[in-house]
């Protein structure tokens, strides 16, 4: 009998943290599962440690040769026969009720194709350095697409036929593959979710991929966002300075223009892409509120115009939280 669900861990070079997160799959508080664990031609031991699994529902593979992330799940996409699949880091540690919630949200909801939770971030050595907040409002997640990932890939849970219906992940990308299928999947009109409950902790730390590739994965970000962002509108020269100044943090051409210019192409964008004033309070809240390279009296003028714009309302949490945290920064 096939089983539920399949989890399915790409394994590189973390022989130091791949017990735990063993450990943690061996936990999980749902009968029904496989783990798929591929190994892509590791060198420090890693594949040594995963050949020493006992348990009948692990099952191993390793790749002839390293042809990346993208590759690797694939592979094991393929191998799956389970209705679900979840994704996890083999660095991370997943929580006991992450596969069952996960799978009774899709059980009960079958116009959503993902479901994702939310994820604390850990040390090398499992200590929280990080609690972090979510978009868990699906307006503001198809907001979000069009600057990055709002969800944390090691706690997602797919329906596999909506999967080989999209062909999977993109091997274009080597460091933001899941921003890329998530946005592929929620440009084509399917349903995602974030729960607003703990499935996995993430861990942070100097070795892993996505620390050594940061600026790679940034100009892959902009890629994609910027994809996003031009299936709904058309991106003439300012729109996409604004697009690589936001993203990117610096553009020359951006830079060179007035005060005046720069807020009036921002509001042709907002204009543009959304329709109620409550988005695009939203999306200055959102790009003000993280690291960026704004004049302070933009985004003052900026934050005013459309908190009036709102009549000085503010519904959604998330929006308040941001909108508070710029003017925390102008001031401090």
């Amino acid at each position: 009998m096939n089983s539920k669900v399949s989890i399915i861990v790409p394994v590189y070079n973390t022989a130091k943290y791949l017990g735990e997160c063993i450990k943690s799959l061996e936990k999980i508080d749902f009968k029904s599962y496989e783990v798929l664990f591929i190994d892509n031609c590791s060198n420090d031991g890693s594949y040594q440690i995963l050949k020493k699994i006992k348990n009948k529902n692990f099952k191993i593979f390793r790749n002839k040769k390293n042809h990346g992330q993208s590759y690797s799940l694939n592979k094991a996409i393929k191998k799956s026969t389970s209705p679900y699949i979840a994704i996890m880091d083999s660095d991370d540690v997943c929580l006991p009720n992450r596969i069952k919630d996960s799978f009774n949200f899709l059980e009960k909801n079958l116009d959503h194709c993902l479901v994702a939770g939310k994820s604390n971030t850990i040390d090398e050595f499992g200590k929280i350095l990080k609690r972090r907040r979510f978009t868990l409002n699906h307006n503001l997640i198809q907001t979000r697409i069009f600057i990055d990932n709002p969800f944390s890939h090691t706690t997602i849970m797919f329906r596999s036929k909506v999967l080989k219906q999209i062909k999977s992940y993109s091997r274009k990308y080597k460091y933001t593959q899941d921003f890329d299928l998530i946005s592929r999947l929620i440009r084509k009109g399917f349903k995602v979710k974030i729960l607003d409950k703990q499935f996995t902790l993430v861990r942070k730390h100097s070795s892993q991929q996505s620390f050594r590739n940061k600026n790679k994965q940034v100009i892959e970000r902009y890629k994609i966002a910027h994809i996003n962002i031009k299936k709904k509108i058309k991106i003439n020269v300012n729109i996409n300075s604004l697009i690589k100044f936001i993203i990117l943090k610096k553009n020359k051409k951006f830079e060179s223009f007035s005060f005046i210019k720069q807020i009036n192409i921002l509001d042709v964008f907002l204009n543009k892409m959304f329709v109620e004033n409550k988005k695009k309070l939203y999306f200055c809240s959102l790009i003000f509120s993280q690291p960026n390279n704004f004049k302070k009296k933009l985004v003052f003028k900026v934050l005013l115009k459309y908190f009036f714009l709102n009549k000085l309302l503010i519904q959604e949490k998330e929006t308040l939280l941001r909108f508070g945290r710029s003017f925390f920064k102008l001031v401090f």
